[in-house]
């Protein structure tokens, strides 16, 4: 009987081997682009050139069928028989997108596959799918309902799957609802301390999991979930039991009901997932990433969007994308819902679809997420058109890293480089502050408007420079949660600022602000560097010569610019500002978080960088000037904001118009004011509708949006900051807004000697506004 049994495991081994070995196929088809990087214009020919090969040598009278055409609608479809085993073919596209050829080759009675998917203007494509009004409140109803249960994890420790470097267990927590759960494998390093975590989610189909054990050797936690709400360790056999029979198709259950669509309850799991990371895990609190192939791409893309605990993210060849695009006859995303019937009588089901696209979550995703995707341009499974079109709508930082050749698999060079860039970018140091303050101020507007006020602790209507004073807190008690300080005259190597602050307070204010939980903005008024003279207006030069509001000189921008006459003395000017910022630290040497506005109202013209004194691109490029200095100088804890000024009938475009670009701009504001009572109605009629264009393009660049200045002079209206003020800004979900400082000829904050300090109270104790005590 031993020997019996020795024979029989001997040729087991023996066929596992023989097996290990069978790699690859003898006949290869081959479908080369003319272009290297199969990237192609609108209307430029695509050229191709087919080959069969057998051991490397071309296959003589071979019998292929080819289509050709956009990818799923390839309308050239022929059989043809190749002398010498070769045939070019060529076509173009009047759009963007994919022209895709297919060729299966007839060779001793077997059939050999080969394709190439040709990118015709990729960059420019679009999705189809539109986002319901109430996308985000109806997911955000969803999370908050599900959290209304206790996750009840367990956890198991498994054995016989754990190494020296990581424990290795099979967890579970609750979900949507008591009695649905999630179930998954936990890998954590065995080392004592905090690390960043990496959420694995899966492709369809119905597995067990192994879990990611290498990345958790590396130092990073990884959670790799099911999504069926069974134990991810049985056996093969059930897996397949389940697939063939009750969760066969599973994608396309309840597909007319958006809370009980399948994926409704495996989108919420992997939100619950991160919790579960949040709670159970010695996770560092900082990087966290999510991943996924397929499905798992889309899950990818529906939690990065969703959750802005995620800081990376990475889906690969993501499905799920674009399901009606197929209804203006384009390629559409796995599972192709609507592609075989066109949607017909599927109007239901249509509207749905919207609620479960990963374009509509790849929305969502914001600038502190940093994405990584790829893709095959042969994929049959995803289109590339989709991939593409979701990629082209993230307005976050992204990288796109397409291996053209694959289907719907990965090469082992992708699959390398997608888990060097997931380690890279989990493993990054803690965050910038620049990244710290942006999260706060996203995670603040959650709850309400933050009040702020320029100069708040330097001076008030009766008072100046006492210890720990405030006109702000005289009157309600509490600081605000924003300052702005005002840095002109740096420039010019003064001692105190064009408001006549010393810089030395300035510098202790900001710390002091800074160590009560505050939020810093700083202004920056420099003088006119071509009508300047030495000493500026200590020098004698009535106001306004000289100074930020001298627009004599039409061209000063261009002249500071590189290779302009002033631009070696505007670089000093540029360095002096730069040492000085470099002085706002804590005793620990930490560099303060802070927004910095420059280059402010710049669609008006009394500042000598306005609209009537220099182009779009010459203020770009002022823009670019500085930025690039003060980010080659080390400053990552600058939060960068633009903010024009408020106008009649503001239009996207106007407010775009010399904006700078996503990745120069965290923060999007508008500056206005109001300066008589006879100008109330206008006020509030023009501020509702500029807020409604900024919120509105603040969330498309996902940016932060903010009302960067406003007040009303003098308080005249002593009624404004409830009567006025609050109903202008209450429903619009803007970061703060800053009112102008308090001097004695002219003020714009409260100040407990006027008739407004009552109102002001009452503007406090809203709960639409936030203060010092409200946000730390």
């Amino acid at each position: 009987m031993k020997k019996l049994l020795s024979t029989i495991f001997g040729a087991m081994v023996t066929v596992v081997a023989l097996q290990a070995q069978i790699r690859g196929n003898s006949v290869v088809v081959t479908v080369e682009p003319d272009h290297a990087d199969w990237q192609y214009q609108v209307g430029e020919k695509v050229n191709y050139t087919v080959e069969v090969r057998q051991e490397g040598t071309l296959v003589k009278n071979v019998s292929i069928d080819y289509q050709m055409g956009p990818e799923m609608y390839q309308g050239v479809k022929k059989t043809v028989v190749l002398k010498d085993g070769t045939l070019k073919l060529s076509g173009t596209m009047k759009q963007p997108g994919f022209y895709r050829l297919d060729v299966t080759a007839h060779v001793n009675g077997h059939a050999y596959r080969g394709a190439c998917g040709a990118a015709v203007a990729p960059e420019k494509l679009q999705p189809s799918t539109v986002m319901p009004k109430d996308f985000e409140s109806f997911w955000k109803q969803a999370i908050a309902d599900a959290r209304k249960t206790d996750l009840e994890p367990t956890s198991r420790l498994l054995p016989e799957r754990c190494t020296k470097d990581v424990n290795v267990y099979e967890v579970s927590f609750q979900n949507e609802r008591w009695g649905s759960r999630t179930y998954a494998i936990l890998c954590v390093p065995v080392r004592e301390g905090k690390y960043p975590a990496l959420l694995r989610v899966p492709g369809a189909g119905v597995r067990p999991y192994g879990g990611d054990v290498y990345s958790a050797s590396q130092g990073v936690i990884t959670l790799e979930i099911g999504i069926h709400g069974i134990p991810v360790t049985m056996g093969q056999g059930v897996y397949d039991n389940l697939h063939n029979g009750a969760l066969q198709g599973y994608w396309e259950y309840n597909m007319d009901n958006r809370e009980k669509h399948y994926y409704h309850h495996v989108i919420l799991g992997c939100i619950r997932a991160l919790d579960y990371i949040e709670q159970y895990t010695p996770w560092n609190g900082e990087g966290l990433g999510v991943t996924g192939s397929s499905q798992g791409g889309f899950l990818t893309l529906a939690t990065a969007g969703l959750d802005k605990r995620i800081t990376c993210y990475a889906p690969v060849h993501a499905a799920l994308c674009d399901h009606t695009n197929s209804l203006r006859g384009a390629a559409c995303g796995w599972p192709h819902y609507f592609y075989w019937n066109k949607g017909v009588g599927q109007e239901k089901q249509i509207e749905v679809s919207r609620y479960y696209d990963g374009v509509n979550f790849a929305r969502l995703i914001n600038g502190n997420q940093k994405g990584w995707f790829s893709f095959g341009y042969n994929d049959d499974v995803v289109p590339p058109t989709t991939a593409w079109a979701t990629y082209n709508v993230v307005k976050g930082p992204k990288e796109i890293k397409p291996y053209q050749a694959t289907w719907h698999f990965w090469h082992q060079e992708q699959w390398d480089e997608w888990e060097a860039w997931l380690l890279k970018e989990l493993k990054k140091t803690a965050k910038t502050g620049a990244q710290q303050l942006m999260e706060r101020l996203d995670a603040l507007r959650q709850k309400g408007i933050m009040y702020g006020h320029q100069d708040d602790p330097f001076y008030g209507l009766t008072w100046a420079y006492q210890a720990d004073s405030s006109d702000v807190k005289n009157v309600c008690g509490d600081y605000p949660a924003v300052m702005g300080f005002e840095l002109g005259g740096i420039e010019m190597g003064d001692e105190k600022s064009l408001d006549s602050v010393p810089f030395t307070r300035i510098t202790q204010e900001i710390i002091n602000h800074y160590k009560r939980g505050g939020i810093i903005t700083i202004s920056w008024h420099p003088r006119n560097p071509v009508t300047t003279i030495d000493g500026g207006g200590l020098a004698g030069q009535p106001f306004p010569e000289g100074t930020a509001w001298d627009v004599t000189d039409a061209a000063v921008v261009k002249k500071i610019l590189p290779g302009g006459k002033y631009h070696k003395k505007f670089a000093l000017w540029m360095q002096r500002l730069s040492d000085f910022l470099a002085t706002l630290k804590t005793n620990d040497g930490q560099k303060i978080p802070l927004m910095f506005r420059p280059w402010h109202e710049n669609s008006g013209s009394w500042f000598w960088w306005g609209e009537k004194l220099c182009s779009v691109e010459e203020y770009k490029a002022l823009w670019n000037m500085l930025q690039d200095k003060l980010l080659k100088d080390g400053f990552d804890n600058i939060v960068w904001a633009y903010s024009p000024g408020c106008e009649d009938h503001l239009t996207a475009k106007r407010l775009l118009e010399r904006y700078p670009g996503d990745d120069r701009v965290d923060v999007l504001g508008l500056d206005g004011y109001q300066w008589t009572p006879e100008e109330k109605h206008a006020f509030i009629a023009r501020g509702k509708q500029n807020l409604e264009v900024l919120c509105k393009v603040a969330e498309e660049h996902g940016k932060i949006p903010a009302l960067t200045e406003c007040g009303m002079k003098n308080m005249t209206e002593p009624t404004w900051w409830t009567s006025t003020l609050l109903p202008t800004v209450k429903d619009f979900p803007i970061s703060y807004l800053l009112t102008w400082r308090n001097y004695k000829d002219e003020w714009f904050g409260p100040a407990p000697s006027k008739p407004d300090a009552p109102y002001f109270v009452d503007f406090y104790k809203s709960d639409k506004t936030l203060f010092l005590k409200d946000i730390k």
